[in-house]
């Protein structure tokens, strides 16, 4: 197990300029919609079978709302995912977003998805990522308090350890 893989921590999720495929525009973790979110920033497109993974076990197992999009006021946690991609592309975003609405089409899955345009490697930095080759899930509060990080596909392990903080008391 990793130190990024320990659970809890005194880490704060850096805030970052987001926009849904549905067209919200919103800051993490300020705007998270429940008392705890499973973050999953993907950096490739080849990323997405992994971030598929960690949602489906997050919501038929471990309770996470699927979606913003029509959230029961009683969820204690929801599900997003977050491609990462270089401020470079910015002037693309029309073009990219996009491209990945209409490709998706179904209303839940664009309110969780959330793209930000940014600084990656200040970004991952501030995130304390460690790599790009595959996903980081991150279990965070609306004040940003990093419940637990993982970096990599949804083993056994690591969904232990996302599990145990999606059923944690958020810090007050």
């Amino acid at each position: 197990m990793t130190a990024s893989e320990l659970g809890p921590r005194t880490a704060r999720f850096p805030d970052l300029a987001v926009r849904s495929l549905a067209g919200h525009d919103l800051v993490l973790p300020r705007d998270l919609m429940a008392p705890r979110a499973l973050v999953i920033c993907a950096f490739r497109q080849w990323h997405q079978q992994l971030v598929d993974d960690w949602i489906t076990w997050a919501v038929t197992e471990a309770g996470a709302a699927p979606s913003p999009l029509g959230l029961d006021p009683a969820a204690s946690a929801v599900v997003l995912e977050v491609p990462v991609l270089s401020r470079r592309f910015r002037p693309a975003r029309g073009f990219i977003d996009g491209g990945m609405a209409s490709n998706i089409r179904v209303p839940m899955v664009l309110a969780r998805t959330l793209t930000a345009y940014t600084d990656v490697a200040g970004f991952c930095r501030a995130a304390r990522i460690a790599t790009t080759a595959t996903v980081t899930a991150f279990v965070v509060t609306p004040r940003g308090a990093v419940l637990a990080q993982v970096a990599g596909p949804a083993a056994l392990s690591r969904r232990a350890v996302v599990a145990a903080a999606l059923e944690s008391d958020p810090p007050a």
